[in-house]
């Protein structure tokens, strides 16, 4: 602790010195569960990214083809009877 601040922190009844560290620690689990939080963002984002990429894989497949000429096509293509 700086200087001044335990300074300050000796002055201080018991009761409002355990009050001071209470305080100190729900600020330290705070700064703790929003680094978990950015990790678990970031982690997610590159799931994300991964998935995107891999989803527009084939998304050049089927460039100028007209789906309906196509399945007009498969249509003729099949024996009936």
């Amino acid at each position: 602790m700086p200087r001044p601040v335990a300074e300050i922190y000796d002055t201080l009844t018991l009761a409002a010195q355990q009050e001071a560290y209470d305080f100190m620690m729900y600020l330290l689990q705070k700064q703790q569960n929003l680094s978990e939080a950015m990790q678990k963002e970031a982690r997610k984002q590159k799931r994300m990214a991964a998935l995107s990429e891999f989803a527009g894989s084939m998304k050049e497949t089927w460039k100028g083809v007209d789906p309906l000429e196509y399945q007009k096509n498969l249509r003729e293509e099949r024996t009936i009877g």
